[in-house]
């Protein structure tokens, strides 16, 4: 008999496994701000993370991203079936915004505007990079059938109240219109080649305006070249014109919008219109101004973006990128229901990257366990205090304390001290002989080391003042 093949145990390139404190961390971050979501109206949602192919391409043939798709491997039960009986046509979603287009295409009765918030993984099959994963959680926001520019606004008041619920006061949350942009593109004869042009726009940052001129003013190195956009002098100088457009203000930098686009089309003045109402909205509910700010720069460069466009970067490490980024997409139930255009708006959150930046600012206490009363096993081999132990341990737990029975080899007390120290649990209870006779118990503070003879109820009393930081 041959010997069994040992499996190293390696996880997937791009992908990664989250040990306790990692887990507990993003856990805690994801309930922080569900529970601000539900402050707002918004409503759990869950999608499956397989779908149809089509679903998530559009049928288009030619895609623009690198996803992964899946077949059924048949067991030995299913050898007999025919492959024509088997549906084949599977992909992991690559994010959760396609996965609700299709749920509000197939529920039509949806009570709108509905708004929904959901958490989940998404898969991507891009080339691996540092910082850059294949599978990832994105957390979701997100406003269907409302085309008010007030439910804009109302995002970026949830950007504004879940930043400030994780403990984090320096951010910026910074906003522009696609039909600023749009009308740009119009400007300069480039409509037909809008996005491309705002990707390079959306590279300010990175490589500069002079960088970005030159990208525009390239000509093609061949007679195959067709990326160059060749932009001649006149091009150059209103791309260069609105890149410089700024303010003291928000009021400023509208005046000089007006003054840009004088004599345009109606798009750029509806996307005035758009940022007015923003920013007097964003100051009648009091949303402080250091945290928000009119931004010509935002230059989203994904196709679906239609109006409003925001992204939030916190102010202590501006390297870091955008933490939470979203705008309006008009139309994306389209690929379901032709002609429909449902409005939708909504943001998503950068799991990954906020939680290194709050890491970095000291705002995670990372911790290995939940628990917050070790239950010790005196004598295991004492049926009587063990009954009395795991009675106690169900007290506490409807009580609403998470308790854990010691389940350790090395049943010393002295092991299972070391086994709360290790895990950070505040508390131990020990139940002997002496103990159980008298109808009390010993609790001790793992912080204060200090260990006291009390009833049942006066335990529960202190270990719940001790903490609630009474």
């Amino acid at each position: 008999m041959s010997e069994k093949r040992v499996i190293k145990p390696e996880v997937l390139g791009g992908f990664r496994d989250f040990l306790p404190k990692e887990a507990l961390a993003r856990q805690e971050m994801f309930e922080k701000i569900g529970k601000i979501c539900e402050s707002f109206g918004f409503v759990p949602l869950d999608t499956p993370g397989m779908e149809r192919l089509e679903v998530l391409t559009g049928g288009a043939e030619k895609f623009n991203k690198s996803i992964f798709t899946a077949r059924i491997v048949k067991g030995e039960e299913d050898k007999g079936v025919s492959e024509k009986e088997w549906e084949q046509d599977y992909a992991l979603r690559f994010d959760l915004t396609v996965p609700l287009a299709r749920v509000v295409a197939a529920n039509p009765d949806l009570i709108k505007p509905f708004k929904r918030y959901q958490v989940g993984k998404v898969w991507r099959g891009e080339r691996q990079q540092a910082g850059r994963f294949r599978e990832f959680y994105q957390f979701d926001f997100d406003i269907i059938g409302a085309k008010s520019t007030l439910a804009d606004v109302e995002i970026i008041n949830l950007m504004y109240s879940i930043m400030k619920s994780l403990g984090i006061s320096g951010f910026i949350i910074r906003f522009n219109t696609r039909k600023i942009l749009n009308g740009l593109a119009e400007k300069v004869g480039c409509l037909t080649r809008a996005n491309e042009m705002f990707r390079i726009m959306d590279k300010q940052d990175k490589i500069g305006r002079k960088g970005v001129l030159e990208e525009l003013k390239r000509q093609p190195d061949n007679e195959f070249d067709e990326s160059a956009f060749s932009f001649s002098e006149t091009q150059l100088e209103a791309v260069e014109l609105f890149l410089g457009i700024n303010g003291n203000n928000s009021e400023e930098i509208i005046s000089n919008l007006k003054e840009f686009f004088s004599n345009s089309s109606d798009v750029a003045l509806e996307g005035i219109k758009e940022l007015e109402f923003i920013i007097n909205s964003l100051k009648r509910i009091n949303l402080s101004e250091k945290n928000w700010q009119l931004d010509l720069s935002v230059a989203r460069g994904l196709d679906y973006y239609t109006g409003p466009v925001f992204e939030t970067f916190l102010t202590d490490i501006p390297t870091l990128g955008s933490v939470l980024s979203g705008g309006r997409f008009d139309g994306l139930t389209n690929r379901f229901m032709p002609g429909s255009n449902i409005a939708g708006t909504g943001a998503s959150v950068g799991v990954d990257r906020l939680l290194v930046g709050m890491k970095t600012l000291g705002l995670i206490k990372e911790k290995d366990s939940v628990t917050q009363v070790l239950m010790t096993v005196f004598n295991e081999s004492d049926e009587s205090l063990i009954s009395s132990s795991l009675e106690f341990a169900d007290h506490l737990r409807t009580s609403g304390l998470n308790t854990e029975i010691y389940l350790g080899e090395d049943s010393s007390l002295r092991a299972q001290i070391s086994y709360a120290a290790k895990k950070s649990i505040p508390f131990i209870v020990i139940i002997g002989p002496d103990e159980k006779k008298s109808g009390r118990i010993q609790l001790k503070n793992m912080r204060t080391r200090f260990q006291e003879l009390l009833t049942l109820e006066e335990a529960l009393s202190k270990i719940t003042s001790e903490l609630s930081g009474a």
